[in-house]
């Protein structure tokens, strides 16, 4: 099938299927900025000093979660790090050892597999 320039009816097609493409991609973009983070009260966050010592790795903790970020001293992309756990704690960070209901684990954290050297 050859197409010529001429044929208005599939230009104009092409341009209203890329209208609705840019339109709906931007209608998510602007849904995304508007996200707002849930407080730790209402996430269901807990941070209990008994899991310090832990194995942070194998449990379910904000360590494997796939939303926690180390690199700013303990964030989530989901919950504000500021006010009260469901404890009345207050912290300014989300603890490595914390957990709370929006928790998705990052399989890849979880399953890493650890080089153990032998003298």
């Amino acid at each position: 099938m050859i197409i010529e320039m001429s044929d208005k009816s599939f230009i104009d097609k092409a341009k209203d299927t890329m209208g609705d493409v840019t339109e709906k991609a931007s209608d998510t973009m602007g849904k995304m900025t508007k996200f707002q983070k849930q407080s730790k009260l209402k996430s269901g966050y807990i941070e209990r000093d008994e899991f310090k010592a832990s194995n942070l790795q194998k449990g379910f903790f904000c360590y494997n979660c796939i939303y926690w970020i180390d690199m700013t001293g303990g964030k989530c992309m989901m919950v504000n790090d500021k006010g009260p756990d469901l404890f009345g704690k207050i912290s300014d960070v989300i603890a490595p050892h914390g957990c709370c209901s929006i928790y998705t684990p990052n399989f890849d954290e979880i399953n890493k597999q650890k080089e153990v050297l032998v003298d």
